[in-house]
């Protein structure tokens, strides 16, 4: 089974660079439940469990700042692994990437923030 270099977050820890699955249902070991695939920015994309609810622990609140106002999009619950998307599906973020995912939480371990 192939495997990519992503970044992991669970609940109240830092990133951990990872070797994982490079496909979805591979990812289920590390987020658990159903995977679901959420497209973000500059090709990364985030799978946590689509069955995480809010007696799960949280991960983080995702906001996205649209001109001069900032907007919540939603809660994630659980594990999370960010993987860059290509035509070949999942593939391993490059450290640019990397960067940019740690960069969206210069607000705070549990705010991730996405200009639009």
């Amino acid at each position: 089974m192939a495997k990519i270099s992503a970044l992991v977050l669970k609940p109240e820890r830092d990133f951990q660079a990872k070797s994982v699955p490079a496909d979805p249902q591979g990812i289920q070991k590390f987020v658990g439940g159903s995977p679901i695939m959420t497209r973000l920015t500059d090709g990364i994309v985030v799978v946590s469990n689509e069955n995480a609810t809010e007696e799960d622990p949280l991960n983080f609140t995702i906001f996205q700042r649209h001109h001069d106002h900032v907007h919540e999009l939603g809660k994630l619950y659980s594990d999370a692994v960010f993987a860059a998307e290509s035509d070949q599906g999942l593939t391993s973020l490059d450290k640019d990437q990397k960067q940019l995912v740690k960069n969206w939480f210069q607000f705070g371990r549990d705010k991730l923030l996405l200009d639009e």
